[in-house]
């Protein structure tokens, strides 16, 4: 073997085997689509590469013609493979390309071109020659150089979005830049091959890529994986090594932290308090102090080798508007926190004590002073009643945004709030209409308040002299209507909507009290509705629908 072949096969040979040792460190990339271009481009082109040490060794000149053919077959799919891989890591979904599908038709039949060559000899002819070394001369025609011209545009435009996407990161991406470089100074060698004396009319851009591989996947992987994370973002971005020290920031990094600019390679705990701060992975935003005060919360994104972590990439998102939201929630909580107080220990306390020494007045007043007395006992247990609906109001606000739900027995609480309600009012009359289903609805320990509010409702505002309130519940598929059904005046349709207080004005809501809020507040905290429906001869019917509880 001379010396001249023992360069292309060892080549070619150390291409193929670069290539394929890459392909495991390629798989280990996170983003689906440059990881699955990546092990697309090294796969294709260990097979190009072996394709080639093929047609060189083998002395069967049917044999040196096959593996020429699949070598030339793979590099047109290296192509396909390197477009797919440089519009993932650029940041466009490579399966929504357009005119995509016409591009698969084309790629398809310049394949079965190349294929059937030996019948047409469109892309090149063949003869045995013994120049720099005896093989099978490959003549390329007129077809190839077309083809050879449309892939080298479809490879400079997938240079040109990775090279753009390289450039607006603010990253140092200079040794990316340089190995990119190293796929494409091949092609110099493949248009001048054959022209040049002991040189074969191959193409040599599996060097390259071989190049590019190991110099991206196993030197500098971190900035690789860096830069496309950091793309994908407008929030200032931190590179920082296994060893807490800074490798890098984009420009909105080092705006927020204008000592970055100086801080390549130093600690980051030495840098800035703030920083170190910043890019702890607690989840609790912290503090950045500019010309305003602004919130930022760090999301790291590991860089692994293996099981083995060799750095992170810390994305600060600010996050001012949800912080300034949660401190006025928390102040708001506060207030309702000490407005109950307030409710249950000074107004509510006060009205007992109120209530109890005008009970005892009753044996002390005279016939002329017993109808005031009574508006004073009939305002004062209508008082506390405000008190325990209020405070049950500011309960039900103060929980937050969310609500814990649990399943409740509609049955037992049902039957013990008409007890309640018939001991405070013995001259109403409360009764069922059918048994009370023994089902669980999704709500917690306030739902009491729900059904007692409206039965005390129904009774308060009847002008009947005797006031008759009916409680009847029918079972649906997912959920439960209760409905609670009075003789009074019944509700207008102008403000069967307003006595909810629903809408933007709440309680301002004319016709609505505090009892009727409550009842529309905690149902629509449960997944519930509440509504009012007229009842028949007269009166009203409040509906309460609830969601069944799983069993």
């Amino acid at each position: 073997m001379g010396l001249t072949l023992q360069v292309y096969v060892v080549l070619y040979s150390v291409s193929a085997v670069a290539c394929l040792a890459s392909v495991p460190r390629a798989r280990s990339i996170r983003h689906p689509g440059t990881r699955n271009g990546l092990v697309g481009l090294l796969g294709s082109v260990a097979i190009w590469s072996a394709g080639y040490v093929g047609y060189l060794l083998v002395p069967n000149i049917s044999l040196k013609l096959t593996f020429y053919i699949v070598g030339f077959v793979f590099a047109l799919v290296a192509v396909g493979a390197w477009l797919y891989f440089s519009t993932a890591y650029a940041g466009y979904p490579p399966r929504e390309a357009p005119y995509r599908n016409t591009a698969i038709g084309i790629f398809l039949v310049i394949v079965v071109l190349k294929i059937t060559n030996p019948l047409h000899n469109l892309y090149f002819t063949t003869e045995w020659t013994g120049d720099p070394f005896p093989h099978l001369a490959i003549q390329h025609q007129l077809l190839y150089w077309i083809i050879l011209g449309v892939s080298y545009a479809l490879i400079a435009v997938g240079f040109f979005m990775i090279l753009e996407r390289l450039y607006h990161t603010g990253i140092d991406s200079r040794p990316l830049v340089g190995l990119i470089s190293l796929t494409a100074l091949p092609a110099i060698a493949t248009i001048l091959a054959g022209r040049i004396d002991g040189t074969l009319p191959l193409m040599y851009e599996p060097p390259g890529v071989a190049l590019f591989a190991v110099g991206t996947l196993f030197v500098y992987i971190r900035r690789f994986e860096a830069i496309r994370l950091i793309a994908e973002t407008d929030d200032p971005a931190i590179f920082i090594d296994s060893d807490g020290r800074l490798r890098d920031c984009n420009q909105a990094a080092r705006i927020l932290f204008p000592e970055l600019r100086r801080s390549i390679g130093t600690p980051v705990d030495s840098i800035s308090c703030a920083l170190a701060e910043q890019i702890s992975e607690k989840e609790e935003p912290t503090v950045t102090g500019t010309e305003e005060m602004r919130y930022y919360q760090g999301s790291p994104v590991p860089f692994m080798a293996g099981e083995l972590q060799t750095g992170r990439l810390v994305t600060l998102t600010d996050v001012t508007t949800r912080e300034s939201y949660r401190q006025q929630l928390e102040e708001r909580t506060e207030q309702l926190e000490a407005l109950n107080r307030v409710v249950r220990h000074d107004i509510q306390n006060d009205m007992q004590v109120i209530l109890a020494w005008s009970e005892q007045l009753q044996h002390h007043v005279t016939d002329e002073g017993q109808d005031a007395l009574d508006r004073v006992l009939r305002k004062s247990r209508h008082m506390l009643e405000l008190t325990e609906g209020a405070q049950d109001l500011i309960e039900s606000l103060s929980d937050g945004q969310t609500t814990e739900l649990e399943p409740v027995a509609l049955h037992e609480m049902l039957e013990m709030e008409l007890t309640t309600a018939r001991d405070s009012h013995p001259d109403a009359r409360f009764h069922n209409s059918g048994e009370i289903p023994q089902i669980s609805v999704r709500a917690n320990e306030m739902l009491p308040s729900v059904f007692r509010n409206l039965l005390e409702n129904a009774v308060r505002h009847n002008d009947e002299e005797t006031p008759k309130t009916t409680v009847s519940c029918k079972e649906l598929p997912e959920s439960v209507r209760v409905r609670i059904a009075d003789n009074g005046p019944g509700i207008p349709d102008s403000q069967k909507e307003q006595i909810f207080g629903k809408g933007e004005k709440g309680l301002d809501s004319p016709g609505t009290g505090i009892g009727l809020y409550l009842v529309n507040t905690l149902t629509t905290q449960f997944g519930g509705d509440v509504w009012v429906e007229d009842n028949d001869p007269k009166g009203a019917v409040f509906v309460v629908e609830l969601s069944r509880a799983a069993e």
